[in-house]
């Protein structure tokens, strides 16, 4: 007898009336009520595409965060585990044996088992070797890709992973010369030097964007802009420049004539005397200042 024509949908069956009360848990946990106002924990559902052991991670870590008696934590972490699953999972919790669960455990087991294929490559040593800094790749972000890498290995051992950290450094940057020079045993050290150079880095690299600040001692005039005129200077006084300087100050007092006070000269490679001799065998071209009147 043919069940049903090809291309025809297939009949309703009616619900056995037992189904309802069949369970994939032993007795021990099925006969166990739920606690009251009990609120599963809100986790991403699980469709059978992800990674099964964060789900039950997940999981245990929400079941942990709700107040449960010590006596019903079991059954209530089995029997509130199929409300977190949807689509393919949900159908195969549907579908597990009656009776086969003894515990929590059994069920994860179960449940990781089945949906293995979903499961992220186990991570290895040798995995933090390939993770290289890139050419012109900040510090902090090498730092933030060996530490994600650095977790995903269990029990990773700690000189593995600073060798893997020192190898995968520029070997020009700084810090691979100072971890070179300056050997660190533990990983914590060896991040507390990697993270104190990035601090350095970021300085250095806000200064330059910042860029030259106006100095406003660099604004103030020297003392030779103090000494000079502000007044434009004339032919004649731009071809002698000491002409400017000295040519209303008073000369000393000489051969009974009254001077005024000399300014200092003491950076010209002649004397006193020697200069009013010069100025004297210039004749005509000097003007001399009058004498003084008697009293």
């Amino acid at each position: 007898m043919v069940e049903r024509l090809p291309g025809v949908a297939p009949l309703i069956r009616r619900s056995n009336q037992g189904l309802y009360s069949d369970t994939p848990f032993v007795e021990e946990i099925a006969s166990v009520e739920m606690p009251r106002k009990f609120s599963f924990p809100s986790i991403k559902m699980y469709e059978g595409t992800g990674n099964p052991d964060n789900h039950i991670a997940q999981y245990k870590q929400g079941i942990l965060a709700v107040a449960i008696p010590q006596d019903a934590r079991e059954a209530t972490m089995c029997k509130g585990f199929g409300s977190t699953l949807t689509g393919l999972a949900l159908q195969w919790y549907i579908n597990l044996p009656t009776k086969s669960i003894k515990s929590f455990a059994a069920l994860s087991d179960k449940f990781v088992e089945q949906f293995a294929s979903s499961r992220d490559l186990e991570k290895n040593l040798d995995d933090l070797y390939e993770i290289l800094q890139h050419r012109n790749e900040p510090l902090c972000s090498y730092i933030a890709r060996f530490n994600q890498a650095k977790v995903a290995i269990p029990e990773c051992n700690a000189d593995t992973a600073i060798s893997a950290f020192k190898r995968g450094l520029l070997p020009e940057g700084d810090l691979y010369k100072e971890l070179i020079k300056y050997e660190c045993m533990i990983m914590k050290d060896v991040l507390s030097r990697a993270w104190a150079q990035v601090r350095s880095e970021e300085d250095v690299a806000s200064m330059a964007k910042a860029g030259p600040k106006y100095d406003q001692k660099s604004s103030k005039p020297t003392r030779n802009d103090r000494d000079e005129p502000s007044h434009p200077k004339s032919a004649r006084e731009t071809s002698n420049p000491n002409r400017g300087r000295y040519q209303h100050r008073p000369l000393p007092r000489s051969e009974g004539m009254m001077v005024y006070t000399w300014s200092d000269i003491s950076h010209l490679a002649i004397s006193k005397p020697e200069l009013i001799g010069v100025l004297r065998q210039m004749g005509p071209q000097v003007k001399w200042p009058p004498k003084m009147k008697a009293a």
